[in-house]
């Protein structure tokens, strides 16, 4: 430890002395690294900004089939088993997935709503509790027109038949909350299972009027289902196994699969530019430590004749890169920091007060960066310190 010790302070006072050199380099190496930094920044702002509209969009990892057909509970339990996905509830055909809704203060004001099953954990409902067997979340479309609030008292109606054969299914409800505007961008509630197959019956003549909700048949067939990825890459994946089923089913996992796509393209031309950079310096801070250890190769001999071995030589260029590296590294992060600051100011700017910042420089990937130059640093001190390791103490003495 004390040579090792010996070594870094003979290294470190090599590059105070001539400090101008060492300033020269630290400079260089920022001059490389600001500008990669900037650009990674604002490709992880772009991209970054992009996923947050999608995954901010709860509809963004909806998996909704196309057409009507039979799907059994053991092909909902199944399609609920696969790890890629979050959320599954049945649905019935959409004529039958109709009621009237009705506050029992102001008769005779009644819209027409589409009903949605739910469940606990519903993605669409956000934070908002799923209803009881009496409740229902209104969407913000519905809930406007009605002027509802949680707690009030609103009538489901569901008519069948006309003229005389006319009838019609009632029943009270409560509204348990309010649904996020992005849930449902029109008139609908969402209901328990067993309040949207009781009116799916009753359109159907199965039931009669006076009917109340029950628990659900697990022998029962759904017409449809609603289902969502646990994150957007998942989309994709559920898209394509559902199809391959002969289940035609309506996602946006084409703008997904782009998002993705961009940004692999982003990381590879950003890879590109980062390994030209770095390597065309890296192997100029290779040749100048090169060239230092060869300007002082008698220094390094007397080194030799005092008693520091090949090994310590080979050290000495290393520590120097270290040290060129964090120099050029923290100026590199303050400079690309600045300019990142810069950058989302002006873009504030031109758009509206609450838009996302372009220009994202995380720590993480800062401190990964700044590791990775170091690495290399020390990798292009190598070729330095070999040469260093074989200077032979006669050298010094041959130059006396």
């Amino acid at each position: 430890m004390r040579r090792l010790a010996l070594v870094a302070a003979l290294a470190w006072r090599d590059l105070v002395h001539e400090a101008r050199l060492f300033a020269c380099t630290a400079t260089g190496f920022a001059a490389v690294l600001a500008p990669l930094l900037v650009l990674f920044a604002l490709k992880h702002g772009v991209i970054e900004g992009l996923r947050e509209t999608l995954v901010q969009n709860p509809r963004a990892r909806m998996v909704v089939n196309t057409a009507n057909r039979g799907f059994d509970q053991q092909f909902l339990a199944t399609l609920a088993a696969r790890p890629d996905v979050a959320f599954v509830v049945p649905r019935t055909r959409t004529l039958n997935a109709e009621a009237r809704f009705e506050r029992p203060d102001r008769a005779g004001t009644v819209f027409r709503a589409e009903l949605l099953a739910t469940a606990a954990g519903d993605p669409l409902l956000g934070a908002a509790p799923a209803p009881g067997p009496r409740g229902i979340v209104a969407s913000a479309s519905l809930a406007a027109r009605l002027e509802l609030a949680p707690g009030m008292e609103v009538t489901l109606r569901a008519p069948r038949g006309a003229g005389a054969s006319r009838e019609v299914l009632e029943l009270a409800m409560t509204v348990a909350s309010i649904a996020p505007p992005s849930a449902f961008d029109r008139d609908g509630a969402f209901v328990a299972l067993p309040v949207l197959a009781l009116v799916d019956d009753f359109t159907d003549g199965l039931v009669a009027p006076g009917a109340e909700p029950q628990d659900v048949s697990a022998a029962r067939v759904f017409a449809g289902f609603r289902a969502h990825a646990r994150r957007l890459e998942d989309v994709v994946a559920i898209d394509h196994a559902l199809r391959r089923g002969g289940v035609d089913v309506d996602t946006r996992a084409g703008e997904i699969a782009g998002l993705l796509e961009l940004d692999r393209n982003l990381g590879l031309l950003f890879a590109v530019i980062a390994g030209l950079g770095g390597a065309g310096y890296l192997v100029s801070l290779a040749v100048g430590l090169y060239a230092n250890v060869e300007r002082k190769r008698r220094d390094f001999a007397l080194m030799r004749l005092i008693g520091l071995s090949g090994r310590d030589l080979l050290l000495l260029p290393a520590i120097q890169a270290t040290c060129i590296a964090q120099a050029g590294s923290a100026l590199a992060m303050a400079v690309a920091l600045a300019v990142t600051r810069a950058v989302n100011a002006v873009a504030a700017e031109a758009a509206s007060a609450d838009a996302r910042a372009v220009c994202i420089l995380d720590p993480a990937h800062a401190a990964a960066a700044c590791a990775a130059t170091l690495a290399g640093a020390i990798l292009a001190a190598a070729f330095a310190g070999a040469r260093a390791a074989r200077i032979e103490p006669a050298e010094g003495i041959r130059d006396e």
